[in-house]
């Protein structure tokens, strides 16, 4: 029953009844899940032990494991949350007191009501406080108070971050007055610290196949997992072995996966209400990284053309704003073009994919190739950084207009373990990947003019006798220009000799070699 509070010093609307039919229902049906999750979230219920049971609830659903008391008891017990919650018996006396799983529904608006209810309360008694103070403008004192109350009853509203049509004036005191604070990448990490991808934002990985686009987002995965966070990945081409062996490869344990690893591979198109409900079912447990491996399958299987830019912006739309809205880092992996003179920043299909982000888009160019027992590198290259919070830990990359973040380098010792590295750029003279165009051919030519000069050398130790320059460029392959170039270098550093022939020819050969004698 509903408690009837008049002062706000009694107990907070709360109906204990309607919360143990709400987990009894998702416990005894696992089409209540969908429909409960559509409506309350975690913070609705009012007993802290209730909101750990549907938390848990949902996690061991998301998984598609079984959920019934023996399933989540066990879950409960590896979180050390068992007892707190009432222990096992409590879990069997939940299904017990639903009276019918077919008003799972109306349960958990009850539950939903209660809680709008308990924050409506809350925001009108800081309101109070707020008036009673006196201090600052009356007008101003009203809108904050008005906004909370706005937001306490609009518990949508507040989950994504109030006004959701974006049709609303935006309050430009916090930039103005100097207390905003910009954006920063927390989520994963390079070894040396700094954060890869933006929370709250859609951020993304572009690059050919088998350039280590999973492997970058395997080890961001990681990092959450090791910091105790939830990470969920949407995977759209590999398969539960694929991704999971590849974790456990480069380190993670198998109890953290276990606890704080979200794997989905979707298997048909959503209909109805099936991917809102499973974005609620997302939000509900708050992971801090959510990885959309397949962007082309997925706009695939949602019946979606990958080179309109209306319908890249309707993917956005219907799945990554959502997911970003939970307040994760989301980070698609997509293809690009093979060929990579034309393919500048953009992924496969269009330009308004780099559009719709706004956290962090990289490209990754592959170096070596990855496999067993070999060490293989790609380079992260930043396409996009909107809030502009990692390009200032990245070097301008050369002769590639986008600047350089990082080498991924995996360093397989075996099929049993790898190492995995997110090294930060170093830059090194002689790496033709940073050069600019005249860096290149500068290179290219001393290159070039090194290898000729070993090709003379050989030509003079073959040779009977000296030989002149006209003789040398017959013998040795290649641009005349270039092996000129070569004798005059050879000639300079003393490692060929000249002298006059008949005619006045100039005669090269090898230094003749001293012998001492004691």
């Amino acid at each position: 029953m509903i408690r009837q509070d008049s002062d706000l010093s009694r107990v907070p609307p709360h109906d204990a009844d309607a919360e143990q039919a709400v987990l009894g229902s998702m416990i005894l049906d696992r089409n209540a899940i969908l429909k409960v999750c559509e409506i309350t979230e975690g913070r609705d219920f009012y007993k802290p032990a209730h909101e750990t049971i549907y938390d848990a609830i949902l996690t061991l659903s998301t998984r598609g494991e079984p959920v019934d008391p023996i399933t989540l008891g066990e879950f409960l017990t590896k979180r050390g949350d068992l007892n707190r919650v009432g222990g096992t018996p409590y879990l069997h006396a939940l299904g017990r007191a639903v009276p019918t799983v077919a008003h799972a529904e109306p349960y958990a608006e009850i539950v939903r009501s209660c809680a709008v209810r308990r924050r409506a309360l809350e925001a009108l008694t800081r309101g109070e406080a707020t008036i009673r103070g006196g201090t600052g403008d009356l007008d101003t004192m009203l809108g904050t108070v008005r906004e909370e109350v706005m937001a306490a009853t609009d518990p949508d509203a507040a989950r994504l971050g109030g006004d959701t049509t974006g049709w609303e004036f935006s309050d430009l005191s916090a930039v103005l007055d100097g207390s905003h604070k910009p954006l920063t990448p927390i989520v994963g990490a390079r070894d040396d610290g700094i954060g890869l991808f933006y929370p709250g934002r859609v951020n993304g990985i572009q690059g050919e196949s088998e350039a280590g686009k999973s492997w970058i987002a395997l080890i961001a995965a990681l990092t959450e997992i090791n910091r105790g966070n939830l990470v969920v990945y949407i995977d759209f081409e590999d398969s539960e072995e694929g991704i999971v062996s590849r974790l456990l490869l480069i380190g993670a344990a198998p109890q953290d996966i276990r606890e704080r690893f979200l794997y989905v591979r979707p298997g048909s198109t959503p209909v109805g209400g099936d991917l809102q409900a499973f974005i609620n079912r997302i939000d509900s447990i708050k992971p801090t990284l959510i990885v959309v491996d397949g962007v082309t399958e997925a706009m695939t299987m949602l019946g979606l053309e990958l080179k309109e830019n209306s319908e890249i912006a309707k993917f956005g739309r219907m799945l990554l704003r959502p997911l970003a809205d939970t307040g994760a880092a989301v980070v698609p992996l997509d293809h690009v073009v093979k060929n990579n003179e034309s393919r500048g920043r953009y992924a496969l299909g269009g330009v308004h994919k780099l559009n719709g982000v706004d956290g962090v888009q990289y490209m990754l160019e592959a170096v070596q190739p990855f496999g067993i027992n070999t060490e293989g590198r790609s380079r992260l290259r930043i396409a996009k950084d909107r809030p502009a919070q990692v390009r200032k830990h990245a070097l301008p990359g050369g002769k590639n207009p986008m600047h350089w973040f990082a080498d991924l380098v995996i360093r397989s010792r075996s099929d049993q373990f790898a190492e995995a590295h997110l090294y930060p750029p170093i830059q090194k003279p002689d790496d033709p990947a940073e050069m600019t165009a005249e860096e290149e051919k500068a290179a290219k030519e001393e290159a070039e003019i090194k290898e000729r000069a070993e090709a003379v050398l050989a030509a003079l130790a073959k040779a009977a006798g000296p030989l002149s320059k006209t003789s040398l460029e017959e013998l040795v392959q290649g641009r005349t220009s270039v092996t000129r170039r070569a004798i005059t270098r050879l000639v300079h550093d003393g490692r060929v000799e000249v002298a006059e022939g008949p005619r006045k020819a100039v005669l090269h050969s090898l230094p003749s070699r001293v012998e001492t004698t004691s």
